[in-house]
């Protein structure tokens, strides 16, 4: 099977497994990767933050937000524009719009700098152990993060967590994977 069609299959099956995801056991992984998360050096190093505003399948971001402005941490969210996803800082006034596949973005295209992100919390549908990931199908993340120096985690519940995931030379590890067992 070729590569894409491989990666579309699978990703078609993430998203019913996590469609289908027990409540109280989403609730309680997620509360132990906040957790792990929050006492982790690379949070507590971090100034500048980036977070999607998550879709209903994804874990809940907004304990991660409100967590990261309690403590006076730039927050920051994805915006495409045409075709090219930038970064935009988010606040409680932030105005809102839906944009590319159903995910809020900010009203404003004010990009902040690359260069002064400190750790980036990346989405995904899966990903393995040693930094694979696998995302929507888009290349938003993995064009964005493959000339990005800083941190980079993603939080996967263990329905995401796989033993191997189809990859290409264009998919970007992850430097850290958090896991509900970690």
């Amino acid at each position: 099977m070729p590569m894409n069609d491989e990666k579309q299959q699978l990703r078609i099956q993430q998203k019913d497994r996590l469609t289908k995801l027990d409540p109280s056991k989403k609730k309680a992984e997620s509360l132990s990767l906040y957790k792990q998360l929050f006492t982790s050096d690379l949070w507590q190093q971090a100034q500048t933050i980036t977070v999607t505003l998550n879709l209903p399948i994804e874990l809940d971001t907004q304990p991660i937000i409100q967590q990261a402005w309690e403590l006076d941490k730039t927050v920051l969210i994805p915006k495409i524009i045409q075709k090219k996803m930038i970064f935009t800082e988010f606040e409680e006034t932030t105005r809102l719009v839906e944009g590319n596949m159903h995910i809020l973005e900010a009203v404003t295209s004010n990009e902040f700098p690359k260069e002064q992100i400190d750790l980036m919390i990346v989405p995904g549908l899966a990903f393995t152990k040693p930094g694979k990931r696998l995302g929507f199908g888009a290349g938003f993340y993995d064009r964005y993060l493959a000339d990005f120096t800083g941190q980079t985690l993603s939080l996967s519940l263990n329905d995401q967590l796989l033993e191997q995931l189809p990859s290409d030379r264009l998919d970007v590890r992850i430097k850290q994977i958090l896991t509900p067992e970690d």
